[in-house]
């Protein structure tokens, strides 16, 4: 039941042999279940879900990581844009080998808190088309072989008022996307942090559009 369910999260919390920091993280954990369940709940469509524009003051930042091998490095991304969908920053990264895809995309979201982190942004929400993302980061213990990573993220996460996650479809990370891809793709190894970029600036008004309609 949803309430044993609850019981046996927080009982967690007094459990000396987890790691102080994951202990800590779980009230941050229900609360971010419990905010994303209302979302689903209450929204029209889990399109509608996906791209929603972020209330006046929280940001939205989409990653992405385009893995496709151990044996290959892997693009990152991310993009992160106001309550009006303006882009305020957007970033790319190539990571070394990950084992799959779940690494090398934890890893992403790992780099993309600490950047939102060092920027000083406050209120964020992070959406990610990687389903098994947001289970894992909203059900660590279910995912022990991740406990190293996902106990780094959860750390970063106290460093923000707040932090919500969201699943998002392909289409509606498609910036993030694209310029992930664009490390494999077009041999760009080199990271960057910008606040515009004019190779992607058309597809950026186009999304833009998109929520503004």
């Amino acid at each position: 039941s949803l309430i044993g369910w609850l019981s046996s999260y927080l009982k967690l919390m007094s459990v000396d042999s987890h790691p102080v920091s994951q202990r800590r993280a779980i009230p941050w954990v229900l609360w971010s279940i419990w905010k994303n369940r209302n979302k689903v709940l209450y929204a029209d469509s889990q399109d509608s879900l996906a791209s929603q524009v972020t209330q006046a003051g929280t940001v939205k930042c989409n990653i992405h990581s385009n893995w496709r091998n151990a044996k290959l490095h892997s693009g990152g991304a991310f993009m992160i844009r106001d309550h009006r969908g303006d882009v305020l920053h957007h970033a790319r990264e190539a990571f070394t080998f990950s084992p799959d895809r779940l690494t090398s995309e934890l890893r992403c979201l790992e780099w993309a808190l600490q950047s939102m982190k060092d920027l000083g942004y406050q209120d964020v929400v992070v959406g990610s088309d990687l389903h098994d993302l947001i289970n894992a980061v909203m059900r660590q213990v279910n995912w022990p072989r991740f406990r190293a990573i996902l106990s780094r993220v959860s750390t970063l996460c106290l460093s923000f008022p707040s932090v919500a996650f969201e699943s998002e479809s392909a289409s509606s990370n498609g910036i993030a996307r694209e310029i992930a891809k664009s490390v494999l793709r077009d041999g760009r190894f080199q990271s960057y942090l910008a606040m515009g970029g004019p190779w992607l600036h058309q597809q950026i008004v186009r999304e833009a559009n998109l929520i503004h309609s």
